[in-house]
């Protein structure tokens, strides 16, 4: 049975390109450990769902088939709530399968110095990522 999949990033107020670079981020997450769980797939199927262009869909798809973490371009004008909302979707793709890999973490990370964060302001979001995991 699927979980249902509620993002915390309200993605129905995002522009097409924000969407799609937030898909792109949640692929790069699902695959960023090297194996796809169950839950994991669920947040990709929810969130490949939500993006208009059925070409970055499939380019998506192509990502997720042959397990290659996508690149993460810089974000489209995301403002700092909504970057922090998408870090912590990234955060709960990431312990979905109640392991929080290095390079998962890395990962949120890089997402997060892409979405202007500092370093320790990233740190605090994953700790959070660890309490959501230990629920």
């Amino acid at each position: 049975m699927a979980m249902d999949v509620a993002f915390k990033t309200k993605v129905s107020e995002l522009n097409p390109r924000a969407r799609e670079w937030f898909a792109t981020a949640i692929v790069g997450m699902v695959l960023a450990d090297g194996n796809i769980d169950r839950s994991e797939m669920d947040f990709l199927l929810k969130v490949i769902q939500l993006v208009p262009d059925p070409d970055v869909v499939d380019r998506l798809k192509k990502f997720v088939q042959f397990k290659t973490v996508p690149p993460i371009g810089s974000p489209p004008g995301i403002d700092r709530k909504m970057g922090m909302s998408m870090i912590i979707d990234l955060i709960r793709v990431a312990v979905s399968d109640k392991d929080f890999d290095k390079k998962e973490k890395e990962m949120v990370a890089a997402v997060g110095k892409s979405l202007g964060f500092k370093p320790d302001e990233v740190d605090k979001l994953v700790l959070y990522g660890f309490e959501l995991m230990t629920q």
